[in-house]
């Protein structure tokens, strides 16, 4: 790509994912979708301004790693243990129920052969918690037992959804899916997963020490950037994506990182805060840059907006929202808090596009299939806050004391 072009498309881009982000943000409503909606008016499918690019896609790619790795600086392991056995029946009622139901309903209504259909409901598998947990904290309810189920679901969501990801990623490259090899995929990414945190944690040490003295602007900036980037090319040499190494190093800046070695190193917290505060400027840069690229690939003429594409594109994204909800039922006690849990798990959001932008890469899914999942995560994002607050207003009615 040339310089002018590539200046002029970079210009455009972050103008108008802010631009859009920031109305929707304004409109309460998620801002990943006016990012996406930026991308659909100046990519081909409205004004052409931009079209989608190796380039381009390298630099998304690398917002997805910056945008986990920000996941990974939230993700708190003791919220996981707190939130027990409710959580993890959350998550895995969220991660079974769409992934079959709509592998299903792929294969038979849009006439998918059968990897790609199985791709296409697991892409719709992963929740988008950063949407929920807004609107959690909004109405002062992210610290409640509810909360605490929902973020501890989230994160067993999240890393199922890299795991899985990861098998179907690397099917995709050797064409072979057999037992051995996918056991031998399964402990080497959950062996990054284990010991990556860890290890990036103690050469946070090592960089603390060789920290120059006086105040040395940048410098945790760019060590967070030469971690990200060597735990990113390590989780692809071990044949996983990327954006594994970004949620690794993330998990290792966590305020909550626990341990066994805790007891006997000092915390580096006032290090990694550094470090997480001087990155959060380059997320903030580098993330919306996928949004926005997404809606660039995207192309709305593929999709059939005949009556019968209009109805099979609707049932999917209700079905998307009910297998969400239905997670919801594995929460002990009153009907209220199963909805509230149920309602926080439906957005998709990121990880989802993640699958979807992956799958298109990979030529795993077409660019209709693309276009079409992509649309249904983006009404899922639109669906989970607004059934979110409706479950909360049903919640706090149930428990106000009768007069």
């Amino acid at each position: 790509m040339a310089i002018d072009h590539f200046v002029l498309s970079l210009c455009l881009i972050l103008l108008f994912g802010r631009l859009l982000g920031e109305i929707f943000n304004r409109l309460n409503l998620p801002s990943v979708v006016g990012e996406i909606l930026a991308g659909i008016i100046i990519g081909p499918t409205l004004f052409n301004w931009v079209s989608p690019h190796e380039t381009l896609a390298v630099m998304a790619e690398f917002g997805v790693i910056l945008l986990l790795f920000s996941i990974g600086c939230e993700t708190s392991v003791k919220r996981l243990y707190q939130a027990g056995k409710s959580a993890f029946g959350v998550a895995i009622l969220g991660i079974v129920l769409p992934a079959f139901t709509l592998g299903i309903l792929a294969a038979v209504l849009l006439k998918q052969p059968l990897f790609t259909a199985i791709y296409f409901g697991s892409a719709l598998t992963a929740t988008s918690i950063g949407i929920s947990v807004r609107v959690l904290a909004q109405a002062n309810q992210s610290q409640t037992h509810e909360g605490n189920i929902i973020l501890g679901a989230a994160v067993i969501d999240d890393i199922a959804g890299v795991i899985l990801l990861s098998i179907l990623f690397n099917f995709s490259a050797s064409g072979e899916l057999g037992l051995v090899a996918t056991t031998l995929l399964i402990i080497k990414v959950v062996g990054f997963l284990l010991l990556s945190p860890p290890i990036a944690r103690g050469l946070l040490y090592l960089f603390r020490a060789l920290r120059p003295k006086g105040n040395q602007t940048g410098y945790e900036a760019i060590i967070t950037i030469i971690l990200i980037s060597l735990f990113a090319w390590l989780a692809h040499a071990l044949d996983a994506p990327a954006l594994l190494g970004g949620f690794a190093v993330g998990l290792a800046l966590s305020r909550q990182f626990v341990s066994p070695l805790s007891r006997y190193l000092k915390n580096p917290f006032p290090f990694t805060h550094q470090m997480e505060t001087a990155s959060k400027p380059l997320v903030d840069v580098f993330a919306p840059i996928f949004f926005v690229y997404v809606g660039i690939s995207l192309d709305l003429s593929l999709i059939d907006f005949s009556g019968n594409g209009i109805l099979i594109l609707l049932l999917l994204a209700v079905i998307a929202i009910a297998t969400k909800l239905a997670a919801g039922l594995a929460v002990t006690g009153a009907w209220g808090a199963k909805a509230v849990v149920g309602s926080a798990m439906v957005p998709r959001g990121e990880v989802g596009l993640v699958f979807a932008e992956m799958g298109l890469q990979m030529e795993v899914i077409s660019p209709k299939l693309f276009s079409e999942l992509v649309l249904i995560i983006a009404l899922t994002t639109l669906a989970g806050p607004m059934l979110l607050k409706w479950a909360l207003s049903i919640q706090n009615r149930g428990t106000k004391p009768h007069s």
